[in-house]
């Protein structure tokens, strides 16, 4: 149960109202500064380790993963919007080191963070509360341009003694904007991966079929009430308490560098029943060349070879010894590959969802492979992209 503390920490899903904006380069004009909705990169360090931060902000709501460049993986950071810190400073908190067991609440590590479109000011401070390193960063102008689209609403269902069923829609997803937003290709990948469409129309634009896709929630919402009435013979209490329906989709990009764009797309659905669904999917994107990634495209071995690499480095992250199986964690005692693969600039990481290789309680399993052990399998073109 411990590690599901950890999963919990790391996905943050947080709900307001907020309008789109494109994201713009350069100098930030005071509008944008503002602006309620807007994608950046930012470089720079924490304490002396130089990091690359990308934020997504919507309305009152906050994305933000950072890279370090003495790890190379990623670091999510979770928004405490309740919190009031001085100089409006925002507090956000990013989950403990797995591999030495520091996760629970009281390992968290916090962030005290001044945010504005040019620059991030702030503080870092260790779980142990005995490390205060400072934040200093700057926007990026050389990343690829990109800007949210949002579609937030809520619908509630009046006249019942007890309780009013509530259902709540927050989908936040990015998309390339000035230079590198022509043609409808990314459009058409979004549309497939995340929005779901079996079939996808190009003269429909990316932001109603987000608009599409969260009302068609709303109304299964809305059919689920009725059916439930409908069944209720009236000598059962109907258990309404079990519909509030919640969908949320947030995404932001991991690595925004060298023509490619790495995106999480973070996604959580509950429908009623114990508890809801997290899910946590990749999509790797070559924008000059216009097309959405395989993992054939940055790293060819053979399948159980990678199977093999991940299966060390598994027992590794999670302490599970070479003579003991891999059923102490997982469902079998192998671990598949799967595709659900992103990259930074010093590796590349498998994700693989709950419920996929292990119990709900694990949570997500990240494994992360630097490149220093994957070079001679690396393909020559993403090799010379990325400088490695």
């Amino acid at each position: 149960m411990k590690r599901a503390l950890l999963f919990f920490a790391v996905f943050a899903f947080i709900i307001h109202s907020c309008k789109n904006n494109d994201t713009k380069k350069g100098e930030p004009t005071a509008a944008e500064a503002d602006s309620v909705n807007y994608y950046a990169q930012y470089t720079g360090t924490i304490g002396n380790i130089p990091v690359t931060l990308n934020l997504v902000k919507f309305g009152e709501g906050y994305s933000i993963n950072y890279v370090a460049a003495d790890k190379g993986s990623i670091v999510e950071l979770r928004y405490q919007k309740d919190s009031l810190l001085k100089n409006d400073s925002l507090f956000f908190t990013a989950p403990g080191d797995l591999r030495r067991g520091l996760y629970g609440p009281e390992n968290e590590i916090h962030f005290h963070l001044l945010l504005n479109a040019a620059t991030i000011t702030g503080s870092r401070i260790s779980g142990d509360k005995k490390t205060n390193l400072p934040v200093l960063l700057k926007r990026d102008n050389h990343s690829i341009d990109f800007g949210p689209l949002v579609y937030i609403d809520s619908l509630r269902s009046d006249g019942f003694k007890k309780d009013t069923p509530t259902a709540h829609v927050s989908l936040v997803v990015l998309h390339p904007s000035g230079a590198a937003s022509g043609g409808n290709w990314f459009n058409s990948v979004i549309k497939k991966e995340v929005l779901e469409e079996l079939v996808t129309d190009s003269a429909t634009t990316l932001q109603n079929s987000i608009v599409h896709y969260g009302k068609n929630f709303l109304q299964d919402f809305n059919d689920d009430i009725d059916t439930l009435k409908a069944s209720n013979s009236g000598n059962d209490p109907v258990p309404y308490s079990l519909m509030h329906y919640n969908q949320q989709v947030h995404s932001n990009l991991v690595h925004n560098n060298n023509g490619y764009a790495v995106m999480s797309v973070s996604k959580y659905m509950y429908t009623g029943g114990a508890h809801g669904m997290f899910t946590q999917r990749f999509l790797c994107f070559d924008i000059p060349q216009k097309k959405a990634l395989r993992l054939s495209d940055v790293l060819v071995m053979d399948s159980t070879q990678l199977e093999s690499i991940l299966e060390k480095q598994l027992r590794e992250q999670y302490n599970i010894p070479a003579d003991k199986p891999l059923t102490e964690l997982l469902f079998d005692n192998r671990i598949a590959l799967t595709q659900n693969f992103y990259f930074t600039s010093k590796g590349i990481g498998f994700l693989y969802q709950p419920y996929e290789i292990a119990a709900y309680a694990v949570g997500p399993i990240n494994i992360w492979l630097p490149y220093t052990g994957l070079k001679p399998y690396l393909t020559p073109g993403f090799i010379q992209r990325m400088g490695i």
